[in-house]
């Protein structure tokens, strides 16, 4: 039995006319004919009572086209979702993020997501930098948001946001009345910091901050994301040092300061080198549209 077959059935069984259904498949009459009495042979009943006068469903037929028309729209629709998907306007994203990107790169995209290509899902998954770049690798992953993504063949790396790095305080510090630190004041703090193997492009430009002082600083916790670092440094355990993103959120008990060797941290956009989908090129735009206009209004403040 043929997919063709079950169309020609259907076409006459909702026209109940041979060169209606004919003309709406675009064939002449007599093969049509031919496929309808061969799919009855398949089938071993007769589907349609015929007259010269009349054409209708017998009871067969009637429970026939019942259990088949579904089956057809199903197809219909999963070809049509499959046109959707190769063209960039169905599906689902996968799209890695680190927590500095939550604040306002995610929501922006999201919101613009829903207006630009509703059709396409986002499947967001927090992820430090290091489990991103796995993630790629493996196929786990569309498109991942990192801070300070080491460069790893097979990758395609795109810097989304420039932003200094600010120190984090303790409120009660004695240095978070100060109108900003330096490098010689935080060498001389403890410091609560992401773990190397998590965020290595990020700490390791942290410690290029203390490089020209001859040692590196004193590492005394580590923590997997922002909010954790944050609320280790309100308890007291140390100082630490994140994105200026971060400035224009409050966090009780932390107060963040310029530092003023004024140094910098990238948020980037990765994807893969060769196979990129339409619908993950419609998010990378999205995405990068986004954080231009973050960055545009962040330099107009």
């Amino acid at each position: 039995m043929e997919l063709r077959q079950l169309e020609y059935f259907m076409a006459v069984a909702e026209e109940l006319h041979f060169g209606r259904a004919a003309a709406r498949l675009h064939i002449s009459q007599p093969p049509l004919t031919v496929h309808i009495k061969r799919l009855e042979e398949e089938l071993g009943v007769t589907l349609f009572d015929r007259t010269s006068r009349r054409v209708s469903l017998t009871r067969e037929g009637s429970r026939f086209r019942d259990l088949i028309r579904p089956i057809l729209q199903d197809l219909d629709e999963a070809v049509e979702d499959i046109r959707e998907i190769k063209a960039g306007r169905r599906g689902r994203v996968r799209v890695g993020f680190v927590s500095s990107a939550s604040y306002e790169l995610i929501p922006a995209s999201v919101r613009d997501m829903r207006l630009q290509h509703p059709g396409i899902q986002l499947d967001l998954q927090p992820m430090a930098t290091g489990e991103q770049v796995e993630a790629l690798l493996e196929n786990r992953l569309d498109i991942g948001i990192m801070r300070d993504a080491p460069l790893q063949s097979g990758l395609q790396f795109t810097t989304l946001l420039t932003e200094q790095m600010v120190a984090v305080l303790p409120s009660n510090h004695d240095l978070a009345s100060h109108d900003e630190v330096s490098p010689e004041d935080l060498i001389k703090l403890s410091l609560v910091l992401f773990p190397y193997q998590s965020m290595p492009g990020y700490v390791a430009n942290i410690m290029e901050i203390f490089h020209h002082l001859g040692h590196p600083p004193r590492v005394v916790q580590r923590a997997v994301n922002q909010e954790n670092v944050m609320g280790l440094v309100a308890a007291g355990v140390g100082a630490s040092i994140l994105p200026a993103s971060f400035s224009s959120f409050s966090f009780p008990g932390v107060v963040t300061l310029p530092i003023t060797s004024r140094p910098t941290t990238r948020l980037e956009l990765v994807t893969d080198q060769q196979e990129v989908t339409a619908n993950t090129a419609a998010v990378v735009s999205v995405i990068t549209e986004a954080a231009t206009r973050i960055s545009r209004e962040t330099t107009a403040q």
